[in-house]
């Protein structure tokens, strides 16, 4: 099977190594099953709790190749009014309002199909939790995302929160970053505090303050956050819990989100939604950066980034472009 042979299945999902697969696994013939589901899934306005589940007539491991793309893909940002609503969240911070909020724009792709986008994005190696997903009402999205959102094995939940970007060679800079490394301590706070009423008391820990992963295209600061779920809390109870992701709302969450609604031109969609494996014991979720949505127009990606007081319209701006890298194969933009 090649990738372009998805295109005939009316309804799948092809998750990449960190949902398990090797390097893929394929889900055919999704069909909609809250009881008993395999895949969940929750665009960023949805909430958690309202997350659709899918079971599947199909489950196999799929050694997809992933041939060179045929040409490159064109993005086109849509970043007009981009410096404004940097100031207003600024604005908005020095009174106190909020601390930080994550600031999205779309860029509209030149690609006619799922496979394309895949084929580009893995062009630099497959990404931990790549993703092809073709829903049965025929939502379709595609993702490269390098977030783990959260995931559970019996009681334990893991969480990876993602925060500061820079260019591959930029390993010393994005270490010694204030800026970046106060952006990524908030988000470490506020899944702290997403996590502890579904916790057992006092189990909620930060495992890795900070670290650094590489990626073809960039370089991401994580940490590592922790807990003992309590007696009862299932990995969907989780979901709506924690959803939307700290990492691309803000803090606080709910300020955050206002703002959020106010500067973005319209609604995210699949992109910075959550995206869930079930198996026995253990699910996966992903968080839905670095993600293609066919609308349509067309197949639009998001790119965005924290905005805190420090922040830089010029610098933020730049990372947009380094994001933009992962649909280049791991140049910049």
């Amino acid at each position: 099977m090649r990738l372009p042979d998805l295109e005939r299945l009316g309804s799948f999902a092809l998750l990449g190594p960190g949902f398990g697969g090797r390097p893929f696994l394929l889900l055919a013939g999704l069909r909609e099953n809250r009881d008993d589901p395999v895949l969940a899934y929750a665009s960023f306005e949805s909430p958690g709790a309202g997350a659709r589940r899918y079971a599947a007539a199909e489950r196999r491991q799929a050694a997809v190749p992933i041939d060179p793309p045929a040409r490159a893909i064109g993005a086109s940002l849509r970043d007009e009014g981009y410096r404004e609503a940097i100031g207003k969240i600024r604005e908005a911070i020095a009174c106190g309002d909020v601390y930080q909020v994550c600031h999205t724009v779309r860029a509209d792709l030149d690609a006619e199909s799922g496979a394309d986008i895949l084929a580009a994005l893995c062009a630099g190696g497959v990404p931990r939790f790549a993703a092809w997903v073709r829903l049965p009402g025929g939502e379709e999205f595609v993702s490269a995302s390098p977030e783990l959102f959260f995931e559970t094995e019996g009681s334990r939940i893991h969480a990876e929160p993602m925060k500061g970007t820079a260019r591959g060679d930029a390993a010393a800079s994005l270490e010694m970053s204030a800026k970046d490394r106060a952006e990524l301590a908030m988000i470490t706070d506020l899944l702290r505090n997403d996590l502890a009423p579904i916790c057992r008391p006092r189990s909620v820990r930060v495992e890795n303050e900070r670290r650094l992963m590489r990626l073809p295209y960039a370089l991401q600061a994580v940490s590592d956050v922790a807990g003992d779920l309590a007696a009862g809390v299932t990995p969907l109870d989780a979901l709506a819990a924690l959803h939307p992701g700290g990492s691309v709302t803000g803090a606080p969450k709910q300020a955050a989100l206002r703002m959020i609604r106010a500067l973005e031109p319209g609604p995210r969609g699949a992109y910075c939604g959550a995206l869930g494996l079930l198996e026995g014991g253990r699910s996966t979720f992903s968080l839905l950066i670095r993600t293609a949505e066919r609308t349509g127009g067309g197949w639009i990606y998001g790119v965005g980034g924290g905005i805190v007081y420090d922040s830089d319209a010029d610098s933020e701006r730049e990372e947009l472009a380094i994001k933009l890298g992962a649909l280049r194969g791991g140049a910049r933009a």
